[in-house]
């Protein structure tokens, strides 16, 4: 038995749409509802030039804020049909439910430690978090490729073009460092200065791959432009310590959040904020792959299957082989080259209104710069403040293909112990197989010194 293979380097496209399939905690964006929660101090977390109510608040370490949750633009039935008590991948549909460019996103963070005080007109903030970010831009071409091989009627005497896909997947510490100040009784303005210790990175500059099948004998012409850039703890071949991920210093980069907020009147507020503008210089633990020649064409032959198959099962040593030859074939040369990657970074504009001393309606539109994507989304919000103690809201958000999503969460202080909870797609947990949308955050802080002895207005959120 003869075929003819194709594969990009190292598998990237079966990687690639492994990861878009398999991954079921994905999301990205600001934490739109964090400003539906006004009695929250990590609230500043969305805009830096939101003031909180009290004189100094300090979170509880690995617990003042956790966040998980995804935001895709499918969901798992997208993926699998279930017939009886199995799971069936079936080409065709999957293909039908995909979009040209497929988004899949991650922002895990775990603060480890926060916290921040008043000085007269001033809030000084810090905080160390992890945080760990993945942005993935899959084309339905890719995907269809990697299904269905070249060898196919679909693509045999054409010319397809595999490029438009995006990786970004970091780990890294962040040290902020927080100031907002009150300009006079309307406007607050804030920043957030950051320091980023890089951990682990894999990023791709470009992967551009055509590729030609001919339809006689299923010779392959191609052209290839890939910089896969990538800084992983054990890369130099030896055996990965704990302490190797954790103590890694020698990738280090910058951020900045910059905002303002503005009091109309006693009945609204305006507010924006432009987050996470930054990128890290990855120094260490390197290795990347890149076309040495772009405009330089080849034709492959392929393989017989026949040879990799010993005694019905995958000869790993000689795939390791073809797939070594197949990367000298792309003019692909390793390196170890140092690089720089971008921080994904957020637009966020706020409107709220309102009703009454207790009630407020709130407005956010956010987008969020991602490789070869912008991402915006817009939440809608209700707060009712029961007291200077007690905030609770209700959301509704529609991001890229995620149209009805309805939140809910709270904030509450119960003396100096505020507990906090954000759920924006309460339906998911019931029909999680459905839903291409879910976000939950919950926190416990100390608070101390609460400034709103009255009843909350938006005047009284800003310091005397």
């Amino acid at each position: 038995m003869k075929m003819k293979i194709i594969y990009t380097i190292k598998k990237l496209a079966i990687i690639s749409v492994l990861l878009i399939l398999a991954m079921p905690a994905l999301f990205a964006q600001a934490d739109r509802s964090m400003y539906f929660l006004p009695i929250l101090p990590n609230a500043r977390i969305v805009n830096p030039a939101i003031y909180p109510q009290y004189k100094f608040y300090i979170g509880i370490p690995f617990l003042s804020s956790v966040k998980t949750g995804f935001e895709n633009t499918f969901n798992y039935e997208d993926v699998f049909q279930k017939k009886g008590d199995s799971l069936y991948l079936d080409r065709e549909y999957l293909l039908s439910n995909l979009d040209e460019k497929n988004v899949a996103n991650i922002n895990l963070t775990e603060e480890l430690v926060t916290f921040g005080f008043k000085s007269k007109n001033n809030y000084f903030h810090f905080r160390i978090a992890d945080i760990a970010n993945s942005n993935l831009t899959i084309t339905k071409e890719l995907i269809r490729f990697v299904l269905y091989g070249n060898g196919s009627d679909y693509y045999q005497g054409k010319t397809i073009n595999l490029g438009g896909n995006a990786f970004n997947l970091t780990y890294y510490r962040e040290y902020s460092f927080g100031f907002t100040r009150q300009i006079d009784q309307k406007l607050n303005v804030g920043i957030n200065l950051k320091y980023l210790q890089g951990i682990a990175n894999l990023y791709t500059k470009s992967i551009d791959l055509t590729l030609q099948t001919d339809p006689d004998d299923f010779t392959i012409t191609a052209k290839s432009n890939i910089a896969i850039y990538s800084s992983v703890p054990g890369n130099n071949g030896n055996d990965l310590q704990p302490s190797e991920i954790f103590t890694n210093t020698g990738n280090s980069g910058f951020a900045i959040d910059l905002g303002g907020r503005y009091i109309i009147n006693e009945k609204f507020t305006a507010s924006a904020s432009l987050l996470n503008l930054g990128s890290i210089k990855w120094k260490e633990n390197l290795k990347s792959f890149k076309t040495e020649d772009p405009s330089k064409a080849f034709v492959y032959d392929g393989f017989n299957l026949d040879d990799f198959l010993n005694d019905d099962k995958l000869d790993q040593d000689k795939v390791n082989e073809i797939l070594d030859s197949i990367q000298n074939e792309f003019d692909i040369i390793e390196t170890e080259d140092s690089y720089k990657s971008k921080t994904p970074s957020t637009l966020v504009l706020n409107l709220d209104y309102n009703l009454t001393p207790k009630d407020q309606f709130g407005f956010v539109f956010g987008s969020q710069f991602l490789e070869e994507l912008i991402w915006p989304s817009i939440s809608l919000g209700y707060t009712r403040k029961f007291n200077r103690d007690i905030n609770l809201m209700f959301s509704y958000t529609a991001s890229a293909q995620n149209y009805f999503n309805l939140g809910v969460g709270f904030g509450a202080n119960l003396g100096p112990v505020q507990f906090y909870l954000i759920n924006e797609n309460a339906i998911a947990p019931l029909m999680f197989s459905k839903a291409s949308f879910y976000v939950l955050r919950f926190g416990v802080s100390l608070v101390f010194g609460n400034n709103d002895k009255k009843e909350i207005t938006v005047t009284e959120q800003t310091p005397e």
